[in-house]
C-alpha cells in the first residue's frame, strides 16, 4: 500500500476543513485560559486562604483518592475538546461525501489514482481517528502549559514559603493517565464505527440536507415501533432499547465509587461485540456501493 498516498489524502481531507480543525481547538484552548484568569481579576485573591489552601493540598501527598482526584480532573480538561470534537466528527462525516456530490468534485477526485475503496476508508480514517487525534492534542498541550504553571508555582512555594508539592507530581503518574486516555481513542472509535458509518452512508446517499437523513429514518422508525409496541402491548421496544444499549455506559467499578485511569477504557472495550462489527460492515458496504454506483447522482 502506498502511504505517501495515503498521507496525501488524509492531508487533502484536513485540507477542506482547515479553518474549523485550527481555530476551533485554538478558541476552546483560550477560553480555557481566559475563564479562570478572569475569575481571579474578579474576585480578590486572599494570599492567606490561599496559602491555606496550598497547605491542605500538599497533605493528598500521602492521601490513597490522590490518584482518582489527578484522572477526575485530566477528564474534566479533556471533555470539553472530546465534546467539541465529537460534534465536529459527526459535522465532517456527514459531510464529505455529500460536499463532493454537490460541487461535482467527486468526478475530478475519482480520476486520480485512488480507488473508491481507499477514498471511503481514509474519510472514515479522517474523522473517527484523525480529528479526535487534532482536537485530544490540543487538550494535551493545555494540559502541559498547566503541568509547567504548576511546577513553577511550585518551586516559588517551595522555595518562598517552605511547602513542597512535588510530591503530588511524583505520585499521580502522569505519563499512566495520559496514555490510558489517548490509548482509549482507538476503542472509542472502533465502538462508535457503527454511527460513524451511518451518517457517511446518508452523506453519500442524501441529495440535499444529509442532517435529516441522518435523523428523521432513526426517529421514524423509533416512533413508528412506540405506537407499534403500544398498540399491540407488547412488552417492550426491540429498536430502542437496542440502541439505549449499544451507546449508553454503565461503569462496572471495582473500587468503590472511584473511576480509575483503566476502568474507563475497560468500560469502553466492554462496549464493542458483535454488533459491532456486523453493523458496521453492512452499512460501510452501502457506502462503498453507493459510491462506485451513484456518486455522480
Amino acid at each position: 500500500m502506498n502511504t505517501s498516498l495515503i498521507k496525501a489524502s488524509i492531508k487533502k481531507e484536513l485540507w477542506e476543513f482547515k479553518g474549523m480543525l485550527t481555530w476551533v481547538p485554538i478558541t476552546l484552548i483560550g477560553l480555557i485560559i481566559a475563564v479562570p484568569l478572569l475569575a481571579l481579576l474578579l474576585n480578590d485573591l486572599d494570599g492567606d486562604k490561599f496559602l491555606a489552601g496550598v497547605k491542605q493540598l500538599a497533605e493528598l501527598q500521602s492521601s490513597p483518592e490522590l490518584q482518582t482526584i489527578f484522572f477526575s480532573s485530566t477528564i474534566a480538561l479533556f471533555t470539553p475538546f472530546l465534546v467539541v470534537g465529537f460534534i465536529v466528527q459527526c459535522y465532517y462525516l456527514i459531510n464529505c461525501l455529500f460536499d463532493e456530490k454537490r460541487d461535482r468534485s467527486v468526478m475530478f477526485w475519482r480520476s486520480l489514482p485512488v480507488s473508491d475503496g481507499l477514498t471511503v476508508a481514509i474519510k472514515l480514517l479522517t474523522g473517527a481517528i484523525v480529528i479526535p487525534a487534532i482536537f485530544m492534542s490540543a487538550a494535551t498541550a493545555l494540559f502541559l502549559l498547566g503541568l509547567l504553571v504548576n511546577i513553577v508555582i511550585s518551586s516559588v512555594l517551595y522555595f518562598g514559603y517552605d511547602i513542597s508539592l512535588f510530591g503530588l507530581l511524583g505520585e499521580v503518574n502522569i505519563v499512566s493517565n495520559l496514555s490510558y486516555i489517548w490509548v482509549s481513542l482507538l476503542p472509542t472509535a472502533v465502538w462508535l464505527l457503527p454511527l460513524f458509518s451511518w451518517l457517511m452512508l446518508a452523506s453519500i446517499y442524501a441529495t440535499k440536507a444529509p442532517f435529516l437523513w441522518a435523523v428523521l429514518p432513526i426517529a421514524a422508525l423509533l416512533v413508528i415501533e412506540g405506537i407499534i409496541v403500544n398498540y399491540l402491548q407488547l412488552p417492550d421496544m426491540f429498536f430502542g432499547n437496542f440502541l439505549m444499549d449499544y451507546f449508553s455506559i454503565t461503569p462496572s467499578i471495582e473500587h468503590g465509587n472511584s473511576i480509575q485511569a483503566h476502568d474507563s477504557l475497560n468500560i469502553i472495550l466492554a462496549q464493542i461485540d458483535y454488533r459491532t462489527v456486523v453493523i458496521s460492515a453492512v452499512l460501510m458496504y452501502a457506502v462503498y456501493w453507493f459510491r462506485v454506483n451513484k456518486s455522480e447522482i
